[in-house]
């Protein structure tokens, strides 16, 4: 028998929480106001925090709290005030996956139990091996990962797992998707995604043809109701359903849904109440088993948003005198009902494959005019709607009045509220006083009384009258564990004075409680002293390196990183251009050789690691970093490669996929064995220069060049023919393409898909930082991005940050201009 693993529900207020454990929820997640990956949910304020997991305990469900969005050096301090809160309220885990955070947890507050993010974007055994060794006791993995790979990953280590099992999927890999923060500001690796996967495109091909136009990013849901038994017999730990900003009817719906499939699974007796119908109905864009069970038709390019189930179709209606004078604005609409199909008033419409149109239905008519109560499978009936629809389009129920508030009452039951169970313990000995002690919830506390048993007159007391007067704790509001005692056999003490231990105990039981509930949302003086006044005065502290940039050479490394391999012919006419450093993939051909040819030109040489390495692509790689390439080091891409190189002597630099945010999370890669960090794009000058004057690593700044803002497992281009001759392990065509995306403002995005089968999708306007990056002192190194720049452009641009950018009068060479530039998000940041 598989063992059963836990059932993970979201929570994003306390209504939510309530379902889930109505629903059969073994655990929940949620966030505060803060530092979470759902900063547009409601989410819970402090105090409905330690209500909740005070009431989550009660009824045996674990609490994990998100603390998993990029942190910004300004909000340190108010991080720290929430990991003190957060401490006091026995936790049974964090889920996290900024670097910094990771660093300031470890080694200030060691006491918390961490889990990764999807967005920390781990992908295989070695990843979940770096995190293993880190302490953590849970690792996600990623929803591109197939269920065979997972069973495998559970096989070679010892990490608890998680697994996404139900609800929405982003098109991107987590924690690599720029393109709301490009876009508008929003950051998704801040918790603000304005969600740009479920807007409308049209795709073109590589020579401009339209290939299809729709809602091309948005994937389907995950549903894996019928894949339970399958899934549990991979050994997974955990199984996530995602759906923090969803209401508390799905909540209590999808929970439920799972428990009695999980229960089933394993061969417990359960009976079920939400079927496959009911789960349709909840919410869905339709439905996918997803990577998990290597799915390729995972996106619905018809509808972005819930859609609903079909439940017939729109239809002319025969004008009568009723219909035919109606005035409203609202106007009869025909609505032919399939076979199986029920329609009340309260019920939620979508016209389309599309669903952008929809209205609610306010009351139900036949087609002469009757009102009904209600519409029944096959029926023709009459409802009131202020659109125009055309006679054969789709009809969908998005929206079951109902079933809504059935799920609403029975996920709002109220739950019984145990009191917290105490243990009693006594020393009843004679000639020294009478004591007892009584805990519950890791707190004790001891009452000695002012008097001592005593010789007996006539009858001892025994175990079983210390056991019946010790036990009336009825109306106390606590509920009764175990009663020890150590107890002389000739002994005697009164009832009422077994009443007085009792009593007196449970009183400075609930002194000790509540001083400890005053003070779990403070910030006491001791820790106080503990946390926050070194790790302020270790962020205030300028580090020898820092001091040493005073007197350093004002120019900066110029490095070039390809991102395809060129040319033997190409990498030769880089001589004498001013170059520092080439970046060159790790996995181009011809790699070493090419390596040589540049080191011969005086130039050091990175060899670049993917950016996502499932672990058929890490045995690769482990197979090339082995070979003596006589490269300078390497430029790693995620924390599979971190664990494949960080025990070596090599140089490592991490890759801005890597998410370096603030001055902690320098911190934490030089303790991991880094040497270089690249800075996320996606903060502001002031951010990048109080980042790298106070990195005790090498800082490195793409200053030109294509931004990546996607890359994702799911195929855009649909090509059949290809699907059928070029599968790979993973069922994806392998086959080099190219195109743009345009969204409805009329921006083009470039996309490519990579010989992995992985697309790409980037930015339309080019990155260029000019003359500003000058005043980041702390910045060692101006990485250019060579992507499909010409020879001649390269040689300028290179020139440029070579030696043109320190020119006194700003200017532009000629050939260099600003027209289709951006600067990104150099100079407003992002939320």
């Amino acid at each position: 028998m598989n063992k059963k693993p836990e059932l993970l529900a979201p929570a994003g207020t306390m209504e939510a929480v309530i379902a889930a454990i109505n629903g059969g929820a073994d655990a929940v997640y949620f966030g505060g106001k803060s530092f979470n990956a759902r900063r547009n949910a409601e989410n819970m304020t402090d105090e409905e925090i330690k209500a909740a997991v005070t009431l989550c305990h009660q009824h045996g469900v674990k609490v994990y709290v998100t603390l998993n969005i990029l942190i910004k050096n300004c909000e340190m301090s108010e991080l720290v005030s929430t990991l003190n809160f957060l401490k006091n309220l026995n936790l049974d885990g964090l889920i996290v996956q900024d670097m910094g955070l990771i660093y300031l947890i470890r080694h200030y507050f060691p006491e918390f139990k961490l889990q990764t993010s999807t967005q920390a974007s781990v992908y295989g055994v070695e990843g979940v091996l770096f995190f293993q060794e880190l302490g953590f006791s849970r690792v996600v993995l990623p929803r591109e990962m197939p269920l065979t790979q997972v069973a495998e990953i559970k096989k070679k280590t010892k990490v608890e797992l998680k697994i996404f099992t139900h609800g929405a999927l982003c098109y991107a890999y987590s924690g690599q998707c720029l393109m709301s923060s490009m876009i508008g500001g929003r950051s998704g690796n801040r918790g603000l995604c304005a969600q740009p996967c479920r807007k409308n495109y049209r795709l073109f091909d590589e020579n401009n043809r339209l290939v299809q136009e729709g809602y091309l990013l948005s994937p389907k849901d995950l549903n894996t109701l019928d894949d339970l038994e399958t899934i549990i017999a991979s050994g997974v730990d955990s199984l996530k359903i995602e759906g923090r900003m969803k209401t508390p009817e799905y909540v209590y719906g999808i929970t439920r849904a799972y428990r009695e499939g999980i229960d089933a699974a394993v061969g417990d007796k359960t009976t079920k109440t939400v079927d496959n119908q009911a789960v349709m109905q909840v919410f869905n864009r339709d439905f996918t088993r997803g990577h998990l069970f290597n799915e390729a038709d995972l996106l619905n390019a018809q509808v972005g948003k819930n859609r609903g189930v079909l439940i017939g179709q729109v239809v002319s209606l025969v004008k009568t005198a009723k219909n035919q004078n109606h005035k409203s604005a609202y106007q009869p609409l025909g609505i032919r009902l399939n076979e199986d199909a029920q329609l009340h008033v309260g019920d939620g419409l979508s016209f389309g494959e599309d669903g952008k149109m929809g209205t609610k239905v306010d009351a139900i008519f036949t087609p002469a005019g009757r009102r009904l109560e209600q519409g029944l499978g096959g029926d023709t009936v009459a409802i009131p709607c202020r659109y125009g629809v055309s006679p054969g389009t789709p009809l969908y129920k998005n929206l079951d009045k109902n079933l809504m508030d059935s799920l609403k009452q029975l996920g709002f039951q109220s739950l019984d509220q145990p009191g917290a169970a105490v243990n009693f313990k006594l020393l009843l000995k004679l000639g020294q006083p009478a004591a007892i002690t009584a805990s519950t919830q890791g707190y004790a506390v001891t009452y000695i009384a002012a008097f001592s048993p005593e010789v007996p007159l006539k009858n001892p007391i025994d175990e079983a009258m210390v056991r019946e007067q010790i036990s009336r704790i009825g109306g106390t509001g606590y509920e009764l564990g175990t009663i020890s005692m150590a107890l002389d056999d000739q002994v005697f003490l009164s009832r009422s004075q077994l009443n007085t231990l009792r009593k007196e105990v449970l009183l400075k039981l609930a002194e000790a409680l509540a001083d400890a509930e005053k003070n779990a949302g403070n910030t006491s003086e001791l820790n106080q002293t503990m946390t926050i006044v070194p790790l302020e005065k270790e962020l205030a502290e300028k580090s020898d390196r820092f001091k040493k940039l005073q007197l350093a050479d004002s120019k900066k490394r110029v490095s070039l990183a390809f991102e395809k391999m060129p040319e033997h012919q190409f990498l030769a006419l880089l001589d004498g251009l001013g170059l520092d450093q080439v970046v060159l993939p790790l996995l181009g051909e011809g790699a070493a050789e090419k390596t040589a040819l540049l080191k011969d030109l005086g130039i050091a040489v990175l060899l670049k690691t993917p950016k996502i390495m499932d672990d058929q692509l890490t045995k690769k790689v482990r197979r090339l970093v082995t070979k003596e390439m006589n490269q300078d080091g390497f430029l790693i891409g995620n924390y599979e490669a971190l664990q494949l190189l960080n025990k070596t002597s090599s140089y490592l630099e991490a890759d801005q996929s890597f998410n370096l945010f603030n001055t902690l999370a320098t911190r934490a890669l030089k303790e991991w064995g880094v040497g270089g960090g690249v800075l996320s794009p996606e903060l502001m000058e002031t951010e990048l220069k109080e980042i790298s004057e106070h990195s005790e690593i090498a800082m490195v700044l793409p200053v030109y060049g294509s931004q990546e803002l996607m890359v994702s497992k799911k195929c855009l281009f649909g090509c059949k023919n290809c699907l059928e001759k070029k599968k790979g392990t993973t069922g994806l065509c392998r086959q080099e393409m190219t195109g743009k995306l345009v969204d409805e403002r009329g921006f083009a995005f470039p996309i490519e898909r990579d010989d992995q089968g992985l697309i790409h999708v980037y930015n339309g306007d080019t990155l260029f930082l000019r003359e500003e990056i000058l005043e980041l002192k702390g910045v060692d190194t101006w990485r250019i991005h060579h992507h499909d720049e010409s020879m001649e452009k390269l040689r300028i641009i290179i020139g440029y940050y070579s030696q043109g950018i320190y020119d006194k009068h700003w200017g532009l060479p000629e050939g260099l201009g600003t027209e289709g530039t951006t600067r990104g998000s150099f100079r407003r940041g992002v939320k």
